[in-house]
């Protein structure tokens, strides 16, 4: 993603951010593209993390594996235990993996949330279905215009 749906990326991750911080809640964020880079925004360094997100640019494709893992392998830990798991993404990748989409149920059951946002019209129905709340923003100008004059369509506005 680059461009206008980049940065509804990162202004949905900061209003996250926010929330997370007003409600003493503790908030891990991953960038991915190719490769993952992780920032942790709690504790002392919280706000030059979330700068370093901020200004960060996202460049590559969508391997959404090695981070769906490592979400999943922390909250079945005990410190993000009933946590909130949001992925916004063009969602432009395979389905995961039998193995992944169990440990995610599994999680499901101890009172984890799964949230997806859709950046685009392209998104993958498939690899979607394993979230509980999926939501689609077409960040282009003909998404925005689909909305204007579509207003009672299920994209989000």
């Amino acid at each position: 993603m680059s461009g206008f749906p980049e940065q509804c990326a990162k202004a949905l991750a900061y209003v996250l951010m926010r929330i997370a911080a007003t409600e003493h809640r503790d908030c891990y964020v991953m960038l991915f593209s190719t490769d993952h880079i992780s920032y942790e925004l709690t504790g002392e360094r919280g706000l030059q993390e979330a700068m370093s997100f901020l200004s960060y640019r996202f460049h590559g494709g969508t391997d959404m594996a090695p981070v769906i893992e490592k979400a999943l392998n922390l909250m079945a830990g005990e410190r993000y235990q009933n946590a909130d798991l949001v992925v916004v993404s063009d969602f432009i990748a395979p389905k995961q993996s039998d193995t992944m989409i169990e440990k995610a149920e599994e999680l499901k059951v101890r009172q984890n949330r799964f949230h997806a946002v859709s950046l685009s019209k392209y998104g993958n129905p498939e690899l979607m279905a394993m979230f509980d709340h999926c939501w689609c923003y077409q960040p282009s100008l003909g998404g925005r215009l689909i909305n204007q004059w579509w207003p009672n369509k299920k994209v989000a506005k």
